[in-house]
Parts: C-alpha cells; sequence; structure tokens
C-alpha cells in the first residue's frame, strides 16, 4: 500500500500545502499546533475537501482536482481515529463496531463486532454505551469499529491526547501490535518525539502548513536539518550561528566551534550529548571551555544544569541533562565542557 498526497487548502489565513508521500509501516506527521497535521489527515479522508491536487491511495485516486474526482468517505477505505474516538453516544459499544462493517448483512457484521471486541479486549462491555467506558476502554471501541471496515489506510490523529501516562503507555504497547498486524500504510499524528521514536518508522515534519523536512526516523532524528525538525526531535539547544572558514562561531554561547567546513544558519546541540571534556577523546571535540552552572533543576531521573562560558555574561544559557547517577562525580571533575563533532547540529531556518 502507498499513499500519495499532493494537495492545497486555504482557510482564513492559513494555507496547507503538502506533498506527502507513504508506503506501508508507520508515518509520523509531526509539527507544532496549527500546523497542518490534522486537517491533512481529514483531506485523505474526504472529511475535508482541499482547493487543489491530487491523492492516491495504492494506485486508487481519492481526490483529483482537474479530473474532478473526489470520492465521498465512505467510499475511501479510511480508517480515520478521531482525538475524541467520534463513537456515536446512543448506540452501545456492540452496535458502533458494527457500523464499521456496514457493507455486510446484519448477522455477519456482530460476528465480525463480537471477533474484534475479543481481540481490543472489551467483549465485556458490549452492552455499554460510550459514556460508562473508561478512555482507554473507548479508544479500543474506535479502533475496532475501525477495523471492521478492513480499511486501507490506518489514520490517528493524537490518540493518547486525552489519556493519563500510566494509560498511554499500556495502549502504546497494544497499538504497536495493532500497526504490525495492520501490514499497511498507516499516519500517525503527534507531536510527542518519544512516543514517535517508539511507534513510528519514517517522519514528516509539518511547518505552517508545509512538510519542510521528511525521511526515515533514525536519520531525521540524527540530522533533522531546519530549526523546527530539531525542536520535534527534542533539541533543547539552538542558537544563530555564524560561518568563519572551517569555524562556525556561536556569539549566544561566546563559542567557536570546529565545522569541518560546514555552514549553517543555527548551531543545535542536545542537552543530553554534552559531555565533561575529561571524558571525551581530543580528536572528537568540536569545541570546550571552562563552564559556571547558572541554574540547576533536579527531575525524575535526571539533573538539568543551565550553564555558560565561565566569566562570560551572555544571553544563551546551555542547556545540560544527566542521568542523577553522574551528578555527583562532576563534582570532583575539571569544570570543563566539551562538545563532540558527531553531535552538532547544523540547521537551517
Amino acid at each position: 500500500m502507498a499513499l500519495e498526497c499532493r494537495i492545497t487548502k486555504k482557510t482564513g489565513n492559513f494555507t496547507l500545502d503538502v506533498d506527502i508521500t507513504a508506503g506501508s509501516g508507520v508515518t509520523a506527521l509531526m509539527g507544532a499546533s496549527g500546523s497542518g497535521k490534522s486537517m491533512t489527515l481529514r483531506c485523505i479522508s474526504g472529511v475535508s475537501k482541499p482547493d487543489e491536487g491530487q491523492i492516491t491511495l495504492d494506485g486508487v485516486t481519492l481526490f483529483d482536482s482537474e479530473r474532478k474526482i473526489n470520492l465521498p468517505p465512505q467510499k475511501r477505505e479510511v480508517g480515520f481515529l478521531f482525538q475524541d474516538y467520534a463513537l456515536f453516544p446512543n448506540m452501545t459499544i456492540l452496535q458502533n463496531i458494527m457500523c464499521g462493517a456496514n457493507k455486510d448483512d446484519k448477522k455477519k457484521r456482530r460476528t465480525i463486532a463480537e471477533g474484534l471486541a475479543e481481540t481490543f479486549h472489551i467483549t465485556a462491555h458490549l452492552d455499554k454505551y460510550p459514556r460508562q467506558l473508561s478512555g482507554g476502554e473507548k479508544q479500543r471501541a474506535a479502533i475496532a469499529r475501525i477495523f471492521a471496515g478492513t480499511p486501507d489506510i490506518l489514520m490517528l490523529d493524537e490518540p493518547f491526547s486525552a489519556l493519563d501516562s500510566h494509560l498511554r503507555w499500556e495502549l502504546e504497547n497494544e497499538l504497536a501490535s495493532v500497526f504490525q498486524r495492520f501490514g499497511k500504510t498507516v499516519l500517525y499524528v503527534s507531536h510527542n518525539r518519544d512516543e514517535v521514536y517508539r511507534l513510528c518508522d519514517n517522519v514528516v515534519i509539518l511547518n505552517n502548513g508545509r512538510a519542510e523536512a521528511s525521511g526515515g526516523k533514525w536519520e531525521l532524528f540524527k540530522n533533522p536539518l531546519t530549526v523546527q525538525a530539531a525542536r520535534l526531535t527534542g533539541c533543547k539547544n539552538i542558537a544563530p550561528c555564524v560561518p568563519q572558514g572551517a569555524k562556525i562561531t556561536v556569539p549566544d554561547w561566546g563559542m567557536e566551534f570546529d565545522a569541518d567546513g560546514k555552514t549553517a544558519e543555527f548551531m543545535g546541540i542536545r542537552a543530553n550529548y554534552i559531555t565533561p571534556a575529561c571524558l571525551a577523546e581530543k580528536d572528537k571535540i568540536a569545541a570546550a571551555f571552562e563552564f559556571e552552572i547558572v541554574r540547576e533543576i533536579e527531575d525524575t531521573f535526571t539533573n538539568i544544569l543551565y550553564v555558560r562560558k565561565k566569566g562570560a555574561n551572555l544571553p544563551g544559557l546551555i542547556r545540560w541533562e544527566m542521568p542523577k547517577k553522574n551528578r555527583a562525580a562532576l563534582c570532583d571533575m575539571p569544570q570543563e565542557i566539551a562538545f563532540l563533532r558527531e553531535s552538532l547540529l547544523f540547521l537551517r531556518r
């Protein structure tokens, strides 16, 4: 299965203009609120109509503005899990799931619904109404309804946004199994980088209605290319920089890096990639300096240090995160910090 979506849609002052291709496996759509993630899913599902462009799924045209093709949602074979799950409140869970298999006769629909209820561990709730279910049970019911219709693509819009952390983890493991069993194209909207890293194979970064970066998750997290992509993949230290020959200067940090001739508008450094200089191999160091701690925060499992170049009154602080077990040892080391060449992110706006 493969999805190709090249569309534009204007709503008020916002314009969605995306070119997305997704094959089998799980592709994440990441972006800040209002970047166009949900609108993209709504256009693919047929709930919203693009102004121009084309959407095809496994060679079948769902939308084509030039050819005047716009299949209705019920003919698109799209499974869409909304943020609020969109269960029908006046129907039992059994009736909700049966609605997904609307192409079959009633007896077969009931058989399908009961089988899916067993698969998703909600058999005991089939006679209940959505208001009687917990958030996790509603999600399972909504996914069961989607699978009753044998979709060709599965789309989930921030499925964990209304759940507590314990339930999120439990259902995330279940979703991973669902995706593996599904074996077709999955689009997964989220702004949680850890969730995306665990569940998805590929990532598309949306920014102000445009897909500005995309690729396999390993490569995109390692080399995000843009400031927005770096932020969404968890980079806490980003500052403007000035290329100067083989070096790059970051005025806000008062630092100069060996950049091996690379150029960039911004420099990024992940907070957990910083190391005491005495522990680093000298030929791998891009920059090092004596530091002072301006502020420290004790998190659940880490210590977060905000540091700057010793004696320098500069606007930019550097966030340094380390496991709690390593914090005490830092006191006995020379107070010099190092940044490795392999950990630098060279970014454009």
